[in-house]
């Protein structure tokens, strides 16, 4: 335009817009999206250059869905992925709600044919597939089932990505995973008032890390790893250990995740990145996995 300022910078709103000259007028470009029954119109961006090298960086991350090899006593081990769950990849949406979520690995998948119990995508349905993690929301008892049970035996490894959200200042019950025809198999943060970590195998067999008062989370975001090696359970938050202590070495069985058996109220309320869950002990391989999950989950948009 000759003679007339035009500083996108200056806007947010305008930054990254894509224009078009329209008989010497620079014209917002806008494309046409069908949503249902109705059509919108939206305003055309293009990625900006960080977005564009952060998206190329995360090409190049390892891949989660393969075996890692350890050393276990002098001899070599496999441990092999049973589900790895990430928010950039397998998942079905419906008006923002989240219908199914493929796993990477296997032909596992998480499903909610329930509208009112589907999570949604990003904070408050205002997310993209693809790039917004999942949001799973109390107040409407949201959780997903499994199409098939999963069984872990023995040592395992297992990584959750979540934001959770506190309920009237209170970080409690973020229970994430569930068996639903037992209501004493479950994984579980907060579900009571001196218990941070709690995992049940049974009634009267579990293991649970005491507090004072509620758990309080580390960071707003956190990366929670949680190891079975022997009779040994290692508790780590953001790479760095927080607790550890004698579990019980009987099989857990899950086929749902944010819930507790058949107990509908409450369900875990927050945001989940990813999720995975191994069949052996990581050790050398421990960091190497959870950078990665660090690394791809800075790619997320909660809004958009």
């Amino acid at each position: 335009m000759i003679g007339k300022k035009f500083n996108i910078d200056k806007d947010k709103e305008l930054h990254n817009r894509v224009y078009c000259t329209i008989d010497g007028v620079l014209t917002p470009v806008i494309y046409k999206a069908s949503e249902r029954d109705y059509i919108t119109y939206t305003d055309l961006y293009v990625t900006n250059e960080k977005r564009l090298s952060q998206q190329t960086a995360l090409t190049k991350s390892i891949s989660l869905s393969r075996r890692f090899k350890e050393v276990e006593n002098s001899t070599e081990v496999s441990v092999s992925p049973l589900c790895v769950f990430d928010f950039h990849s397998n998942i079905k949406s419906d008006n923002s709600n989240v219908v199914a979520w493929g796993s990477s690995y296997s032909s596992v998948q998480l499903s909610q044919s329930t509208i009112a119990n589907q999570p949604i995508l990003g904070e408050l349905g205002k997310g993209v597939s693809g790039f917004s993690p999942i949001f799973f929301k109390r107040d409407s008892s949201d959780f997903m089932t499994l199409n098939s049970a999963i069984t872990v035996s023995g040592d395992f490894t297992m990584f959750f990505y979540i934001e959770p959200i506190p309920v009237a200042s209170l970080h409690k019950q973020y229970r994430l995973l569930g068996k639903s025809d037992d209501n004493d198999m479950y994984i579980s943060i907060g579900e009571s008032i001196n218990e941070s970590y709690n995992i049940s195998f049974a009634s009267g067999s579990e293991y649970a890390t005491t507090v004072s008062g509620y758990w309080q989370p580390s960071s707003k975001k956190l990366l929670i790893t949680i190891q079975r090696e022997g009779s040994k359970v290692y508790i780590r938050e953001n790479g760095t250990q927080v607790a550890t202590g004698t579990i019980p070495t009987s099989d857990f069985v899950f086929d749902q995740l944010g819930k507790i058996g058949n107990v509908s109220i409450p369900t875990f309320n927050g945001g989940l990145y990813h999720f995975s869950a191994y069949d052996g002990y990581l050790d050398s391989n421990l960091e190497t996995v959870e950078n990665a999950i660090l690394k791809s989950v800075k790619q997320a948009k909660a809004l958009i």
